[in-house]
C-alpha cells in the first residue's frame, strides 16, 4: 500500500499541470495568429479558437451528460468511504479518494467550454491511472472501471460530439468562404 500523500490534492495538481500545458498551447496559437497575414484565414482560425472556448455552454445534451458524470463521481465518493477495504485501501486512503472524487465532481459540474472539458478529461484519466492500484477482487466493482464507465466515457462522448459539431461549423464557414471567393472572381 502507498501513503495518503500521493492521493491528497491529486485532482487539483493534475488539473493544474494539464491547464499549464493548455496555456502554453494557447500562447503558441496566439503567436500563429499574429503570423498569419491572410485576414480570411486568420478570421477562420480565430473562429475555431472561439468555438473551443465557448461552444459547450450552448449544448444542452452535453450539460446533461456532464451533470450525470458529476453525480456518478459523487456516488463513487460515498461508496469508497463504505467499501475502502474491499479495494485494498485504508480508511484514511478511502477518505482521501472520496475527497478527490468530490473535487472531481465539482470540476466536472463547472465545465463551460470544450477546452475545460479536455483539461478535466485528461486530469480524470491520470487520476484514474493513479487509483488503478486499488483493486477490488471482482473486476465489476473496480474503481478504475466505475470511473471509466460513469465519468470518462461520458466526458469523452461530449468531447467527440462537440468536436464533430465544431468541424461541421468550420466546414460550413469554409464552404461559405469558398463560395464567396468564387462569387468575387465571377
Amino acid at each position: 500500500m502507498f501513503s495518503i500523500d500521493p492521493i491528497s490534492g491529486l485532482v487539483g495538481k493534475l488539473i493544474d499541470e494539464v491547464s499549464a500545458e493548455k496555456q502554453r498551447n494557447h500562447e503558441e496559437r496566439m503567436k500563429i495568429i499574429a503570423m498569419i497575414s491572410d485576414s480570411k484565414l486568420r478570421d477562420a482560425y480565430v473562429h475555431q479558437l472561439l468555438l473551443n472556448q465557448f461552444f459547450l455552454n450552448s449544448s444542452e445534451n452535453a450539460q446533461y451528460t456532464l451533470q450525470n458524470a458529476a453525480k456518478h463521481s459523487q456516488w463513487l465518493a460515498e461508496a469508497i468511504n463504505y467499501y475502502h477495504q474491499d479495494h485494498g485501501a485504508t480508511k484514511e486512503q478511502g477518505e482521501q479518494i472520496s475527497r478527490e472524487l468530490r473535487l472531481l465532481a465539482i470540476k466536472i459540474s463547472k465545465i463551460a467550454s470544450l477546452d475545460e472539458l479536455k483539461v478535466v478529461y485528461e486530469a480524470a484519466t491520470l487520476f484514474t491511472d493513479q487509483l488503478s492500484r486499488f483493486r477490488h477482487k471482482e473486476r465489476k466493482y473496480s474503481l478504475e472501471r466505475a470511473i471509466r464507465h460513469g465519468i470518462l466515457n461520458p466526458l469523452n462522448d461530449c468531447i467527440a460530439i462537440e468536436n464533430n459539431l465544431r468541424r461541421r461549423v468550420a466546414l460550413t464557414l469554409l464552404g461559405e468562404n469558398i463560395n464567396l471567393k468564387f462569387l468575387e472572381e465571377a
